[in-house]
């Protein structure tokens, strides 16, 4: 019965520590996403055309489509996130 219940106590600790882990890390997520989306709205204005020059040179390409700027944006302000998150969590 101590054994059966020892058991038991093991299980539901291991639940607990698992459902603080996720709930953890989906804090996490959400700091970062409402952090990022924060930064993607610093974009699309009138000034990005330079932005879309340099990826012109960069990428030795004579136009830059909309969907790979896009792209470029969101990586790059998610990843600004996660580093931000890093250093202050």
């Amino acid at each position: 019965m101590q054994l059966h219940r020892t058991v038991e106590n093991g299980y539901e600790k291991a639940y607990c520590k698992m459902m603080s882990d996720i709930e953890m890390q989906d804090a996490k997520d959400d700091w970062i996403e409402t952090r990022a989306e924060e930064l993607i709205k610093n974009f699309g204005n009138d000034n990005d055309w330079q932005i879309v020059e340099l990826l012109k040179i960069k990428l030795e390409s004579k136009t830059i489509d909309k969907e790979i700027y896009d792209q470029f944006i969101t990586d790059i302000c998610y990843s600004q996130a996660k580093t931000e998150y890093s250093k202050r969590f």
